[in-house]
């Protein structure tokens, strides 16, 4: 399936994402906003008051979040996630935040039952003491950014990045990067494990998603101010992919104004949940566990946590096999009719593109998988008059920032680009690279999306990062 800007490569490696929007600044009441509820889930106050949480509800300090047979993941103030499994109760017994670390902030919760994944925020990055998950078996403080728990009668705990500490009457167990620990009951002490902790996919929701919400401005019918409703399942989608195939970092587009080639999405549970390419889906891509998808109604960016795809395709073909896939970013949307991009390019207009949304980055430097915690930044310009484009981005992990300025081609209405990747700090050196991959959403281009990868240079300790973003003209 010919196709100038669809490619993979690879690389010694993987990489492992935590999909989010934008970080949230929360009222001083609040502790929390729902990204996304799918269910009958619920907060409980501590007087006994019930109320349905929906996507945009806001959450305090002292409620208990009961998911029943759905499940939700909610934004901190300080941009700590929590994504809870169904059948979950997670409770917020102390959260303070007053918008930056002054030494009072604090962050204690207590998971009851169920299963939980959480990225910490700056409470958890700057006073490691005040925050910690309790469960009546052991209590978990935080050393890392990222970790997972399933709880019932035991609890298994798998640290993502970093290390966290785990605690009971007999005991404690420094977990690290990768590592499970198990624990049988409060009297028993903490022990390493090989069962990673796995969170349950959500239940499947064929339908439409909701529309992307940006604060709480919304017109008379209660839809978000200045936004449409959600991406629709169907055909002709562009998709954008970057992650892990078959153990192999790579990245892939597919272009949905190939009419020769035609591609479908399938949007269940809030997220996209297939897509396909070919007359006789030559190539099927199907997501295991998702972490959310956000939208405008234009375009969508979100992350599968796992997923499968098969490509029986014969020739120029992104996958050329069958297999899985693990931490995979992505940008799917109508691309801009042609109509419109010939428009574009005869009058030859130049736009300019805002950042709107974006994925937190996620590296691994071989053995290790990091996460990003901060926001990313950037911005686009496309010349359609000389089908040309470029952009920046800055890329925050860990202690350094990674930036690129990049330029590359528009064909119908994708483009792709590249460029090279200095660091804040000393680990990459000559020759590290980015390479994009995107494309115009909406109509007369309204919309960039892309992924990206920054791969590192033979002989550097920088790790291979990998993300997604998206631009408003």
């Amino acid at each position: 399936m010919p196709n100038e800007f669809k490619m993979k490569h690879s690389s010694a490696a993987l990489m492992a994402a935590l999909a989010a929007a934008f970080p949230l600044s929360g009222q001083a009441a609040n502790a929390a906003r729902v990204d996304f509820a799918i269910g009958d889930v619920k907060a409980l106050a501590a007087d006994g008051r019930s109320r349905t949480l929906a996507k945009g509800a806001e959450i305090e300090s002292g409620e208990m979040i009961d998911t029943g047979s759905g499940r939700a993941q909610v934004r901190f103030t300080d941009g700590a996630q929590v994504s809870l499994a169904p059948q979950t109760q997670f409770r917020i017994d102390d959260y303070k935040f007053a918008g930056k670390a002054d030494g009072n902030e604090r962050g204690f919760f207590s998971l009851l039952k169920g299963a939980m994944r959480t990225i910490t925020g700056l409470v958890g990055r700057s006073n490691r003491e005040n925050y910690r998950v309790t469960t009546t078996v052991a209590t978990i403080g935080i050393r890392g950014t990222e970790f997972s728990v399933t709880y019932g009668n035991s609890i298994n705990v798998t640290t993502g990045e970093g290390s966290n500490e785990v605690c009971n009457a007999a005991g404690c167990l420094i977990l690290n990067s990768g590592e499970t620990a198990y624990v049988a009951d409060n009297n028993t002490r903490p022990v390493m494990t090989d069962n990673k902790t796995e969170i349950p996919p959500p239940p499947a929701q064929e339908g439409q998603l909701p529309g992307f919400t940006s604060g709480n401005d919304t017109n008379s019918d209660g839809t978000p101010a200045g936004l449409t409703a959600g991406l629709v399942s169907g055909p002709g989608y562009s998709l954008a992919m970057a992650g892990v195939f078959n153990g192999s970092a790579g990245v892939a587009l597919f272009d949905g104004n190939e009419g020769s080639y035609p591609t479908a999405a399938t949007f269940s549970g809030g997220t996209l949940a297939a897509f396909t390419e070919g007359s006789a889906g030559e190539v099927t891509i199907t997501q295991g566990t998702p972490v959310g998808m956000l939208t405008d109604g234009i375009i969508g960016w979100g992350r599968w946590i796992d997923g499968t795809f098969d490509d029986t395709c014969s020739t120029s073909c992104p996958f050329d096999d069958a297999g899985s896939m693990q931490h995979v970013h992505y940008v799917v949307g109508m691309p801009t009719p042609l109509a419109d991009m010939n428009a574009l390019a005869v009058a030859n207009t130049t736009a300019t593109y805002t950042l709107m949304g974006y994925t937190f980055p996620t590296a691994w430097d071989g053995s290790v998988f990091t996460f990003g915690t901060q926001p990313i930044s950037g911005s686009l310009t496309a010349n359609f008059g000389s089908y040309s484009v470029s952009g920046n981005l800055a890329v925050p992990m860990g202690a350094n920032t990674y930036s690129t300025s990049w330029s590359g081609g528009i064909s119908g209405s994708s483009f792709g680009g590249s460029g090279s990747v200095t660091s804040s700090g000393s680990d990459c050196g000559c020759g590290c690279s980015a390479g994009i991959l995107g494309f115009f959403a909406g109509s007369n281009a309204a919309r960039a999306g892309l992924v990206y990868e920054f791969a590192p240079v033979a002989g550097s300790s920088m790790p291979d990062i990998h993300g997604a973003a998206v631009f408003k003209k």
